[in-house]
């Protein structure tokens, strides 16, 4: 087997006391390594919440536009429906153009009176 070194007291003592010091150094290290870290780690976080935030601002003011948008398209869709009933009434028959007439303008046939109600 190999040779078993025995130790005074004094130098037992000594190497603890030598341990610690590198210990407190190796400590020293890795808190200022840490503090480095968390520094620059920091701001960049900070930054890229901020502009996370931003976007998602953007993104529900732009769903609000959206939705009045699709409000406005769906009235003149509908709209546009009633326009191409009145254009078709129009262009298919004279029939269809007097009822027309008669209901917007007021015109009348001979020998007929109109009597307008208010709505």
């Amino acid at each position: 087997m190999g040779s078993v070194q025995n130790l005074t007291p004094q130098q037992s003592i000594s190497k603890k006391q030598i341990d610690p010091n590198k210990n407190q150094q190796t400590n020293k290290k890795l808190k200022r390594r840490l503090l480095l870290a968390l520094a620059f780690m920091l701001p960049m976080v900070i930054s890229i919440q901020i502009y996370i935030y931003k976007q998602e601002d953007m993104i529900q003011e732009k769903q609000i536009t959206l939705n009045k948008e699709k409000k406005k398209l769906s009235e003149l869709e509908l709209i546009g429906r009633y326009f191409e009933n009145d254009v078709k009434t129009l262009t298919e028959s004279e029939e269809g153009i007097l009822k027309f007439a008669r209901k917007l303008y007021g015109f009348s046939r001979p020998n007929e009176t109109i009597f307008q109600i208010a709505e």
